[in-house]
């Protein structure tokens, strides 16, 4: 759900690039991932999770269009390939570190309600 949302969040970010300016795209989605992301923390039902990953998504995705092109018009000619390829490798990297970090705890912990013990689940 959060990638559905994130294709919506990059369309209307681009939207809100044109019409209120780059600041106010990125503090849009800021606050919109705030609020999903609360959403999720307090969620008393499966389905509100849901709903808070689709904030989320929209919040990823206007932050996804409007961040490469903040950063590109506000760098100097001379490093702005540079940067934008940094963020675009720090951004990628950082998924995969999270998905190694996942793997991990798949194969070291099974959790129970009470306790973690250290077996492999097989």
């Amino acid at each position: 759900m959060a990638v559905a949302g994130a294709i919506v969040g990059a369309a209307f970010g681009g939207y809100i690039n044109d019409r209120w300016g780059r600041r106010v795209a990125i503090l849009g989605a800021d606050v919109v991932f705030f609020f999903g992301a609360v959403v999720m923390a307090v969620a008393p039902k499966p389905w509100v999770i849901v709903i808070g990953r689709i904030f989320v998504g929209l919040g990823v995705g206007m932050a996804s269009m409007t961040a490469p092109l903040y950063i590109s018009e506000a760098s100097p000619a001379r490093i702005r390939g540079a940067l934008v390829s940094t963020n675009g490798l720090l951004i990628t990297g950082g998924q995969f570190l999270s998905y190694l970090i996942n793997l991990g705890f798949t194969k070291v912990c099974v959790l129970t309600i009470t306790t973690c013990s250290l077996t492999s689940r097989s």
